[in-house]
């Protein structure tokens, strides 16, 4: 079984650099185009079952690839991004103004800051874990897609990578409505690719 985990398309506080979090801003003009794209991407492959978190940029992603699979979405709380609390709406600009630069920790040590009304990363870290054991352990006679966030799909990556999640945060790029790839028959799943934006550049209607 692959599971391709998908990052939301592109909101308005994407492209002005705002955070989000559990904020719910829908997709911009620029993201519904990418998720029709991300969507082409999925048409005459065999998914069998499409996940999201409950957030509307990431509905949004999943219902355009839910025209062409005919899925229905199955929303998992679970897979949302994490609560930034006081932080939502901000930029990392105003963050550092107003919270003694604590944005630029939170970039390079996310597991030491403490965010006013957020989550704490060691529970969204567990409730993420928790929810990709439930989808997977759901069965399935084909592949998988998951549209989430990108704190959720570091999160899984750092889990299979065995890696230290502030170093991964620090430097993974997920681009929104990026694709990756990852074999879930394996334990622990094995990595086939990391951010495919390749079906994003296509000039014209997208190819599938």
């Amino acid at each position: 079984m692959r599971c391709y985990l998908v990052r939301h398309a592109q909101t308005q506080w994407n492209a002005e650099d705002r955070i989000q979090g559990h904020s719910d801003p829908p997709l911009s003009a620029t993201g519904r185009q990418q998720a029709q794209r991300t969507a082409a991407y999925f048409a005459g492959r065999p998914i069998t079952a499409l996940y999201t978190s409950p957030l509307a940029r990431s509905r949004q992603t999943a219902e355009a690839i839910a025209q062409v699979t005919g899925l229905t979405p199955t929303i998992r709380p679970g897979l949302a991004e994490i609560h930034l609390g006081a932080w939502e709406g901000l930029t990392p600009e105003q963050v550092n103004a107003r919270y003694e630069r604590a944005y630029e920790l939170w970039r390079t040590q996310p597991t030491t800051v403490r965010i006013p009304g957020g989550e704490a990363v060691a529970a969204f870290r567990e409730r993420v874990r928790t929810t990709l054991a439930q989808i997977l352990a759901s069965p399935h006679q084909g592949d998988v897609v998951i549209v989430s966030h990108g704190g959720v799909i570091t999160s899984w990556l750092a889990d299979w990578m065995e890696a230290d999640y502030d170093r991964l945060l620090h430097r993974l790029v997920l681009d929104n409505a990026g694709i990756s790839g990852v074999d879930c028959r394996r334990v622990p799943p094995w990595i086939l690719w990391i951010n495919a934006v390749e079906h994003l550049n296509h000039v014209g209607p997208p190819a599938a």
